[in-house]
């Protein structure tokens, strides 16, 4: 087995913040716990992040290199080609 040089640092966030949330929002303990994590302060921060609309998401094609995508990948779709995804380890990383 190889062991790993790294540490994990887990987040302990706000007992008083996640106890509001989930008395506001009616949530269990680790939903809270994830909202704060993800940055929420308040109850209308973890709302709009659950309730989110089109009007909240940001436009995809301000992302560099988007449209030259979508292209290349309509045109693997149309010439029936194999599609291979790939990202790097934090690609999820994006933040709100």
């Amino acid at each position: 087995m190889i062991l790993s040089k790294k540490r994990w640092q887990v987040e302990r966030p706000d007992a008083q913040l996640v106890q509001t949330l989930q008395n506001d929002l009616q949530l269990s303990a680790i939903a809270a716990k994830i909202l704060a994590a993800r940055g929420c302060t308040t109850s209308a921060d973890a709302e709009s992040l659950l309730n989110m609309t089109e009007a909240n998401i940001h436009d995809p094609f301000l992302m560099h290199g988007m449209a030259e995508a979508v292209a290349r990948i309509q045109q693997a779709l149309e010439k029936n080609e194999k599609i291979l995804v790939y990202g790097d380890y934090d690609a999820g990383a994006t933040r709100f």
